[in-house]
């Protein structure tokens, strides 16, 4: 039987959401948040341009990029997520 490889992006999709998930809790002081969110977003918008369908060691480099810009994103837009007001 012939495996095409989707299985493996199902479970790169589980591994980055689950790794989302807990950076998003975790992860609460502002700075940090906000300069790892435009580091990911950086490093993913160049790794969706230069990566292309580039595997390492199974992975494929392409779509972590994308993952990289959704949790880089998701970082920066909610940054003060844990300051307190006032």
């Amino acid at each position: 039987m012939k495996s095409d490889g989707s299985m493996f992006e199902i479970t790169q999709l589980v591994i980055a959401l689950v790794l989302f998930f807990l950076l998003d809790q975790f992860l609460k002081p502002y700075p940090l948040r906000k300069w790892l969110g435009v580091a990911l977003l950086v490093a993913g918008a160049i790794g969706c341009v230069s990566a292309g369908q580039v595997f390492v060691m199974g992975a494929d480099l392409g779509l972590l990029s994308v993952f990289a810009v959704a949790l880089g994103v998701g970082l920066f837009l909610k940054r003060r997520r844990f300051v307190e007001v006032g």
